[in-house]
């Protein structure tokens, strides 16, 4: 399995409008304590690039070692986010860390009836 966090964030609203909210990885905007448990334990693929539609997950040992710290830290702060889940066979891996297995960069596995 594995599991994604997403960080989830609201624009705000006026008297007149009210703006959606909107998500996004690890690197989006947070606050510093969420940044604090991942920031220097993940690698991320460096120079190397990646398809634009994959996003990264947390492994299983990436889970335990860093992926609990950073939802302890949104409930601490407040901060809005959600846990995806996926099956390991549901996804294409483009990029492992292989120094550390804490995560991963995968894509959606094309469909069988030419997707």
């Amino acid at each position: 399995m594995y599991r994604r966090v997403e960080l989830i964030n609201e624009y705000g609203s006026s008297r007149r409008n009210h703006f959606a909210a909107y998500k996004g990885g690890l690197t989006g905007f947070s606050h510093v304590a969420v940044v604090d448990a991942w920031f220097g334990k993940l690698r991320g693929p460096g120079k190397k690039g990646i398809p634009r539609n994959a996003k990264f997950y947390f492994t299983e040992a990436g889970w335990k070692e860093v992926g609990r710290k950073v939802v302890e830290a949104c409930q601490q702060r407040g901060q809005k986010y959600r846990v995806i889940k996926v099956k390991e066979n549901a996804v294409h891996v483009v990029w492992r860390d292989k120094h550390t297995d804490y995560e991963v960069a995968a894509q959606p596995k094309k469909s069988k009836l030419g997707g």
